[in-house]
């Protein structure tokens, strides 16, 4: 997490210790240089740890002046003015039978700092009025102030603001709030892209691939007045939809084909959970409902077999994390385990960094460690692995018929028993098998294992979760599960209003009511953090540009009315994503052109307030498919593994030995993701760790990237096709020249473009080696000319 610079008398943090803004009245500078310079390192070095937001003993916290001044189970700490009479100086002077550090005194300068600091009057800058007051059972209450923050909010419909200028093109609500709030600054929308820029622009956002010539030539040719929206409907009905912006979900859903970490195992099923999310999104499904069956799908009633299926696959949204399988401690497994999903779950979908709780409150946002073990609870009663054993397995279900189930579960129960047996004979002493164990057995019963694991029948599984026997945590102190605190019954957190725990027992993990319960419309953060995602995936950055973070530490939105206007659209629409894409494209703001009303640059140079459109470079598939579509090698089935890996099979990360199958022409989207092992040319045009949620594609400028694209063994095969698709256009050098650039930039060149490449292409020629064939030269000065034009800005960029 980052934040901004911060003054004094806003927030300060020392040490990850929080101090509030100030109330009481503000020190004489030079009071305030020797608190910050002298006192409050030492107390927070000294004595937080046992005496602050994590840990009271004796009832005190010496985090602020009023906590100082209420004191503890021994009274008052502190008496401003008066060190002789202030039990703090007191007993860090080891003065009394109370001495505190009780093992070692601090040293004379620091005990004295501190008696000059009280006899001056405890002056405390920052400090709060009133010390954080516990709730019944210990729980800190949250206050009034963090339960206002913006986030925590109902979601509310604003009115669209008028426009000043009544020539402006206002084409719907968006437009509204994006230009009432540019004519306060004095600025307004830039001009109107021209249509082949705004085409290209518009496919690449909506499906991740290149308009083609045809559909270029059809666009530039539709006089209609719904031209362009007709192209909106025909993207957004098209498979490659669905394949882009299931993408961007599994992106938040840190998707991969391996467990990474440690032993690196491979998710031979993973590919199910990839291909339900781009069924769902190519088919429109509501986003509530989307959300409910990631989280509990096994759970929700009704439906078809197929349904049914489908909605447990959903589940597996919980299972793909990345896991430390070795893990020597089962509870510590289990736990770590429980942490992923929830701080993925935390940021997915509410924009929350629940994971900060796990061994304290949270420093910033209110969130505390029972609200972290109430919802831990619900994970913690959901069956995510077979086994907490090293290695473990991870929970997978048969999608199969009845009869077909049944026969994978005798087989789970025949390699159970053989494992069985080799554990006793490993361990020595006597078998039911033959007699005690020596080498020669446990050699034998691991020809066992292997043969009945082997031996497996053909069911389709899935990465799944099953309800388990329902159980509250306790909460771990300090994050440590050997050391337990008060019992944390299963609930919502309480500032989105959790503070009556769930009527679950053992018979139910509460799976299904948390689901609920987030894809409730009046939900606060579900609608708000879903409609900023889309917005960020057009815009380049979302109205919240901290897309996972919508705590304190976040970013707040640019454009608030705007962001609850869409929110409120979005759950009016029935949770449709396509309504909301179609909204966004469809409006003036999105037609903008990428050149900025000179002003901007002094008054919203980071485009903020978008008074233009803003130039994006492509993600990493877009210049992949991209450069395959361009020379004709892109393969477009759809759905299915590429994997090459048998179940739980070792994928090594790092060379030699790396995993490398990825020579595929198939969308990037199919193509595995190795944990620790990103496919390379991926991995150099930025795509996202795949162990963390992330919201936000970054984009950055490197050297290697230009290397990859001129020197690359993927860039110079693809060049090389694309320069024999070129030559074998009937006519002079000048048309072909044509169509290299016609399925690369999507346009035909400029006459001077035509002249400076056919003497590239002659200079080429003449410096060939003279042994190659004519052929061969002609066809390597024409492939250099192809890898330049891929290389390219105008390639490379979307305007």
């Amino acid at each position: 997490m980052h934040t901004a610079p911060i003054s004094a008398a806003a927030l300060l943090v020392w040490g990850g210790l929080l101090f509030a803004p100030a109330v009481v009245a503000a020190a004489p500078p030079d009071d305030a240089a020797h608190f910050e310079k002298k006192v409050r390192p030492v107390l927070v070095e000294k004595c937080v740890s046992c005496h602050g937001p994590e840990k009271q003993k004796g009832g005190l916290r010496v985090d602020s002046r009023a906590a100082l001044l209420q004191g503890g189970d021994s009274g008052p700490s502190l008496v401003p003015g008066k060190p002789n009479e202030s039990l703090l100086t007191r007993v860090l002077a080891h003065d009394g039978e109370l001495k505190m550090p009780p093992k070692n005194k601090l040293p004379a300068p620091e005990i004295a700092a501190l008696k000059e600091w009280v006899q001056a009057g405890a002056p405390w800058p920052d400090s709060p009025s009133a010390p954080a007051a516990p709730a019944k059972g210990g729980e800190r209450v949250i206050t009034a102030e963090e339960k206002a923050f913006w986030a925590f909010q109902p979601v509310e419909r604003p009115a669209a603001p008028p426009v000043r200028n009544p020539k402006a093109e206002v084409r719907n609500d968006i437009d509204r709030f994006l230009l009432a709030r540019l004519e306060r600054e004095g600025l307004s929308f830039a001009p109107a892209a021209d249509r082949r820029t705004l085409l290209r622009r518009i496919t690449f956002d909506l499906t991740g691939l290149p308009p083609t010539a045809a559909e270029i030539a059809a666009f530039l040719a539709d006089g209609a007045p719904d031209a362009y929206e007709k192209v909106v409907d025909r993207l957004l009905a098209a498979p490659a939809y669905g394949e882009k912006w299931g993408r961007r979900w599994l992106d938040v859903a840190r998707y991969a084909d391996s467990n990474g970490m440690d032993e690196n195992l491979a998710y031979v099923n993973a590919w199910r959970y990839r291909d339900y999310v781009i069924r769902s999104v190519n088919a429109d499904k509501p986003y509530d409902r989307f959300v409910k069956e990631q989280i509990a799908g096994d759970l929700m009633p009704g439906g078809s077999e197929a349904e049914r299926a489908d909605r447990l696959t959903a589940t597996g949204f919980l299972v793909i994390g990345p896991k430390m399988l070795a893990e020597d401690d089962p509870m510590k497994m289990r736990m770590d385990i429980l942490d992923e999903q929830l701080d993925t779950l935390g940021q997915a979908f509410m924009g929350l960094t629940l994971g900060c709780a796990r061994c304290h409150d949270h420093k910033f946002d209110p969130i505390t460690a029972a609200d972290y073990y109430a919802l831990g609870g619900v994970f913690y009663s959901t069956k995510t692995m077979k086994n907490h054993t090293v290695v473990a397995a991870w929970n997978e279900r048969s999608l199969a018929s009845p009869e077909a189930t049944a026969l994978l579960t005798e087989h789970e129960r025949a390699v159970a028993a053989a494992r069985a047996q080799l554990a006793g004979a490993q361990k020595g002493g006597f078998t039911a098998v033959g007699g005690f164990a020596g080498p020669a057995l446990v050699r034998q019963l691991r020809a066992k294992v292997a043969a009945v694991e082997k031996a497996k029948p053909a069911v389709p599984e899935a990465m799944a979760v099953e309800d388990a026997k329902g159980e509250n945590l306790r909460v771990h102190l300090r994050g440590n599960h050997t050391t337990l605190g008060a019992e944390a019954p299963r609930r919502f957190p309480r500032v989105l209003g959790g503070d009556t725990p769930l009527d679950l027992g053992a018979a139910r993990s509460g799976r299904l009511e948390l689901a609920e319960w987030l894809a409730r419309p009046e939900h606060p953060l579900t609608a708000r953090v879903m409609v900023n995602r889309i917005w960020a995936g057009h815009f380049g950055a979302g109205l919240v540009r901290s897309t996972d973070n919508f705590g304190r530490l976040g970013d707040r939105p640019t454009h608030p009315e705007l962001l609850d206007w869409l929110a409120s659209e979005f759950t009016g629409a029935k949770w449709s994503v396509k309504h909301m894409h179609r909204l966004i494209v469809t409006s003036t703001a999105y037609r903008m052109s990428t050149r900025p009303d000179p002003a901007v640059a002094v008054k919203d140079p980071d485009n903020k307030l978008l008074s233009h459109f803003s130039r994006r470079r492509l993600d990493a598939e877009e210049v992949r498919d991209g450069m395959l579509a361009a020379a004709g090698l892109l393969d477009r089935t759809a759905g299915g593994s590429l994997l090459k890996a048998n179940p739980r099979q070792y994928i090594n990360s790092t060379a030699p030995g790396a995993y490398n199958g990825y020579a595929q022409p198939r969308r990037s989207v199919y193509l595995p993701v190795i944990r620790s092992g990103v496919y390379d040319v991926l991995q150099t045009l930025d795509f996202p760790d795949p162990s963390v949620p992330s919201g936000q594609r970054v984009a950055t400028t490197i050297p290697t990237q230009a290397l990859f694209m001129l020197n690359g063994a993927l860039a110079d095969q693809i060049a090389e096709a694309l320069a024999r698709a070129a030559l074998a256009v009937s006519g002079d050098d000048a048309a072909r020249v044509c169509e290299a650039y016609q399925r690369v930039y999507g346009r035909a060149p400029t006459t001077a473009e035509v002249e400076k490449v056919l003497a590239y292409l002659q200079k080429s020629l003449d410096a060939a080696d003279a042994k190659l064939a004519p052929d061969a030269r002609t066809l390597r000065a024409w492939r250099g000319l192809c890898r330049v034009l891929l290389a390219s800005n105008e390639f490379v960029f979307v305007e």
